[in-house]
């Protein structure tokens, strides 16, 4: 994955991830003004964990903490869900009382937890994660004979060595073979 696309990839990542938490901000809001109990004071002392937790996470995954991508996923995930259910109910409830907008802004739920489970995917996908996950150069040091070299199918930088390279190699990232044969070209 190139450095500056990766970069790009990164902060609308982030920023999405903000945007979200944004819009779970103005769901609870909403909500905490549609009846009152205890249940509704569980959800919203819910929502505000979530929102805390959230806040901590996407701050990690900005930062490019160790581990704070997977924690990051699975957060868009629940996110995901989250704007799944409530679309759903708030577009059955707006058919219910004819209410066109609560119908729109229903199915614009339901599309923004569309999108976000398809940055989930983005975010697990083995390309990014490698980028994610990283050192600086001054870390890296390769052992005895080890070279750098790309995958040819998934352009996935890896150490190796090339004497000991054989055709049935395959990439740890992509299970593509590392080594074309002169026949298959």
């Amino acid at each position: 994955m190139d450095g500056t696309r990766a970069n790009d990839l990164f902060r609308r990542l982030t920023t999405f991830g903000v945007l979200n938490l944004l819009i779970l901000i103005l769901i609870i809001a909403t909500i905490s003004t549609n009846g009152n109990g205890i249940f509704l004071g569980f959800i919203i002392g819910l929502g505000l964990l979530v929102v805390f937790y959230g806040t901590t996470v996407t701050i990690g995954f900005a930062k490019k903490r160790n581990l704070y991508d997977i924690r990051y996923a699975n957060l868009e995930q629940f996110l995901s869900t989250v704007f799944y259910i409530v679309g759903l109910i708030q577009t059955i409830v707006g058919f219910l009382a004819v209410e066109i907008f609560l119908i729109i802004q229903g199915l614009l739920l339901i599309l923004l937890g569309n999108s976000t489970r398809k940055r989930v995917s983005t975010i697990r996908n083995p390309q990014f994660i490698q980028w994610y996950n990283q050192r600086p150069d001054s870390e890296v040091t390769l052992r005895n004979e080890e070279v750098y070299a790309s995958c040819p199918n998934c352009d996935s930088l890896l150490a190796v060595i090339p004497s000991l390279l054989t055709k049935k190699d395959r990439c740890p990232n992509c299970d593509g073979l590392l080594v074309n044969s002169i026949e298959e070209e």
